[in-house]
């Protein structure tokens, strides 16, 4: 489903590359004429696991939620339609729970590629409780034309490009432009192999995010195919790009639950040795047996 793929780009940028797109997400709206009240803090502390497990609610997964340096929540949501009523209560819902969990204020900023024009931004509960983000994001209220225009002139003259603009170049797809998005994503992948000046940060997110907009908007298999494999970065296609990617993240993984499992076995070995000696304590065993039961037990 379109809506699974667009939900997947958004939660994994704001997974490992979550200050770069909070960044992002900021200088975009600084770029319109509305006003919008300050967030009360911009740098993150950490991702904030997004499952809530709560006495009402089996479980809860949000899409995701920065902690940030005042000790104060940012949680982001995403909806890939016209927003509705039922958006903003399951929203809001996710805010009071996560309130709860931490005690800390919560402040919503929704994502949305729908139409702004077509979309409810409050909730009305009753004729005195209302409920509304701190902040919504239209993707579709800002201009992507004059975006695309600018990093295609950085490209063709070998300059050095910002994350932000490695980040037009997944985003600018869902931004209000003159042609259809699939021309757009064709477009951009046409400029991938012109690019000579560019992180392995960069190339990472770039690989990933192309991957992803090229599977969202462009319908057909074999030109998806034709796309990935001519859109060459560093010497490789994006497809072959991501199956290394994908390689390297899997190794990660089972280095990690190696890991992760060796500190679960000095734990439980721990906490089983701490209750042996209790028991043999309440047993009335001497230091001497206690440590002879230890050490051939250990």
């Amino acid at each position: 489903m379109i809506y699974q793929k667009q939900d997947k780009l958004i939660k994994g940028l704001a997974k490992y590359y979550g200050q770069d797109l909070f960044d992002y997400l900021e200088a975009l709206e600084k770029e319109t004429d509305e006003i919008h009240e300050p967030l009360p803090c911009t740098k993150i502390k950490k991702v904030y696991s997004t499952e809530l497990i709560t006495p009402n609610f089996k479980g809860l997964l949000m899409d995701f939620v920065y902690e940030m340096v005042d000790d104060s929540y940012i949680h982001y949501e995403h909806y890939s339609g016209n927003l509705t009523h039922g958006n903003l209560t399951h929203t809001g819902r996710y805010d009071m729970e996560l309130h709860e969990e931490t005690g800390k204020p919560i402040n919503t900023i929704i994502i949305s590629t729908g139409n702004p024009n077509k979309s409810e931004t409050e909730c009305w509960i009753g004729k005195v409780n209302k409920y509304t983000p701190i902040r919504i994001i239209f993707l579709k209220k800002y201009p992507g034309d004059q975006r695309l225009k600018n990093v295609k002139i950085k490209i063709e003259n070998n300059k050095k490009l910002t994350t932000f603009d490695i980040l037009d170049l997944i985003f600018i797809p869902f931004l209000n432009t003159t042609k259809n998005s699939e021309e757009i994503v064709k477009e951009i992948c046409g400029y991938v192999s012109k690019i000579t000046k560019i992180t392995t940060k960069q190339t990472k997110i770039l690989t990933w995010g192309l991957w992803l907009t090229t599977e969202i908007f462009i319908k057909n298999p074999e030109t998806l195919e034709k796309v990935r494999t001519m859109s060459i970065l560093k010497g490789e296609s994006i497809n072959e790009k991501l199956h290394n990617r994908e390689i390297e993240l899997r190794q990660e993984g089972i280095k990690e639950g190696i890991k992760e499992g060796k500190q679960e076995g000095i734990q439980e070995e721990k906490t089983n040795m701490k209750n042996t000696i209790k028991t043999l304590e309440n047993e009335g065993k001497t230091s001497d047996e206690i440590l002879k039961t230890l050490k051939t037990t250990f």
